[in-house]
């Protein structure tokens, strides 16, 4: 089986390249949506209104978490982003190993690790695709999105490693800023390429 990692900082192009592959009927594990999943379960609302019991909210007699606390509280606060992190990554690293093993008579998937550095995920995985666009594009997506600002913005992206750290790792670089179109066939044809290598793509 093998495995393409596909990463890149906020607003890179990330999410873009997991549809391309995903196209070409390639399953792919999302860890974001794998954290916006768990943050909706009983017994992570509990943990978390232990330690920020000023980030639950009532909803028709349940209670929730209030994520625009929440995220204000951990990227203003290292440690607390830590130790958020800290109890979050074993369950998501959990879901992504029972993907992978109820998947294990595939050819290749793919994961969509924003902290794929970060948390060493890149050990298991073949490939790595790191999206990539310019300060200017990134900002102006990132943006455009509900609820950021250029504060959050700053505070988010500075709480990830940096994009020239990520170069340095020697990953796939997929540039995402010369359009979709662009973008898919860069992704197409590092398929192509790793098809080539080890015959595991049908494209």
């Amino acid at each position: 089986m093998i495995i393409i990692g596909i990463t890149g900082s906020i607003g890179m192009g990330k999410s873009n390249i997991t549809l391309i592959l995903k196209f070409f009927g390639i399953l792919t594990y999302d860890s974001d949506k794998s954290v916006k999943e768990l943050l909706k379960e009983d017994f992570i609302i509990r943990v978390i209104k232990k330690k920020w019991p000023n980030c639950i909210i009532h909803d028709k007699k349940k209670e929730k978490i209030d994520k625009k606390k929440l995220s204000k509280i951990i990227f203003d606060n290292s440690n607390e982003r830590k130790k958020l992190e800290n109890l979050l990554h074993p369950y998501v690293m959990k879901k992504r190993n029972n993907f992978i093993r109820k998947n294990k008579n595939k050819n290749i998937l793919g994961i969509d690790v924003p902290l794929l550095y970060e948390t060493k995920t890149d050990k298991i995985c073949d490939y790595i695709f790191l999206a990539t666009a310019t300060k200017e594009i990134q900002q102006k997506r990132v943006l455009k999105r509900n609820n950021m600002n250029m504060e959050k913005f700053n505070k988010i992206n500075n709480s990830q490693l940096s994009d020239f750290e990520k170069k340095k790792k020697n990953p796939t670089i997929i540039p995402t800023g010369y359009g979709k179109i662009i973008t898919f066939i860069i992704v197409l044809l590092n398929l192509l390429w790793i098809n080539i290598k080890t015959k595991s793509i049908k494209i």
